[in-house]
């Protein structure tokens, strides 16, 4: 390995990404040196291409759904070897380089025989784990899923294959992520917008609304549906993304009904960490299968193609969900 000539991705203006080499930290005790093999896109780096919600000045470095193989162990870690393949969650937002140094307890073991690192990128899963621990599903329970997009459909995932919710409501208003959703979910699954989709909301609220509603689409038109479709009576409402835009909604309702709100990003839990292996194991369980949509990859060096994944994961053309730099 070359420490000298660590090369990462850079934003160094408004839509322009650029490979320059990246200083390597010195590994310290509780740290592991990782060499990367996909590092997934998030919205946040879709922001970030453009100048938004950034860290500074252009330019910086992006990236924190690392996945790799660790190549070297800080003195006092435990429980991992050079060799392991492990993804990152939490722990830094300069993971889309070919090295990077990563707290152990931001770390979790993948299969030995993984190939497929794109298909590994788990760091957003861990959010959706967080999310379906946090909001309180009780046996039996109707919930309502507002967005199908890529953490719609993990979250959809993870309450279908292993929640304690009784009924499954979806709602999506892209045909092929709507199509996504019901090859999971086929029944209960609309576009508020149709016809049909707008009889079952009303259904809904005649028979008193959900107990639950995951509200994806951070919308001022996502959360009039939210607010439709929860119980009027101490109902939950759980904030599972928000897009770093300003959005307005009438907070009426949720006082008066006792609805419980709940921002459920990694900050909300104090031991996040501790759901980093956790979700590592429900994903060799088949609970979550993130790689169904990994729609867009390129390779580190390909810059055409890696300003390419970065331009569309802002606008979401050419059927995109979810993008993966490999390396």
């Amino acid at each position: 390995m070359d420490k000298l000539n660590n090369q990462g991705i850079w934003i160094t203006a408004d839509g322009v990404a650029e490979l320059r080499p990246v200083p390597l930290a010195p590994v310290g005790p509780h740290d592991l040196l990782i060499e990367t093999k996909a590092c997934g896109v998030c919205a946040w780096d879709a922001k970030l291409y453009h100048g938004q919600s950034a860290p500074g000045d252009f330019p910086y470095v992006i990236g924190h759904e690392g996945v790799g193989i660790v190549r070297e162990v800080g003195s006092l870690v435990r429980g991992f070897k050079v060799g392991d393949k492990v993804f990152c969650s939490s722990g830094g937002n300069e993971m889309m380089v070919q090295y990077f140094v990563q707290d152990a307890s931001c770390a979790a073991k993948i299969p030995d025989d993984t190939e497929d690192y794109g298909a590994m990128v788990l760091e957003p899963t861990v959010c959706v784990v967080n999310l379906l621990e946090k909001a309180g599903i009780r046996p039996g329970d109707h919930v309502a899923l507002v967005g199908a997009g890529y953490m719609g459909l993990i979250t959809l995932q993870g309450l279908v294959r292993g929640s304690w919710a009784g009924r499954i409501s979806t709602f999506e208003i892209q045909p092929e992520r709507l199509e996504l959703a019901r090859r999971l979910s086929p029944e209960h699954t609309y576009d508020p917008y149709s016809q049909e989709g707008e009889a079952y909301i009303r259904q809904l609220e005649a028979q008193g609304g959900v107990d639950v509603v995951i509200e994806f689409a951070a919308t001022d038109s996502g959360f009039a549906l939210a607010n439709r479709l929860i119980r009027k009576t101490g109902g939950v409402l759980v904030l599972g993304s928000w897009h770093r835009d300003q959005v307005t909604f009438d907070g009426s309702l949720w006082h008066l009904s006792g609805v419980t709100v709940l921002n459920l990003s990694p900050m909300s839990n104090r031991h996040y960490t501790d759901l980093i292996p956790r979700t590592a194991a429900l994903a060799e369980r088949g609970i979550y299968t993130p790689g169904d949509y990994l729609t867009h990859t390129a390779c580190f060096d390909d810059l055409e193609g890696v300003n390419r994944v970065l331009d569309i994961s802002g606008t979401k053309e050419d059927g995109y969900i979810k993008g993966a730099i490999l390396f």
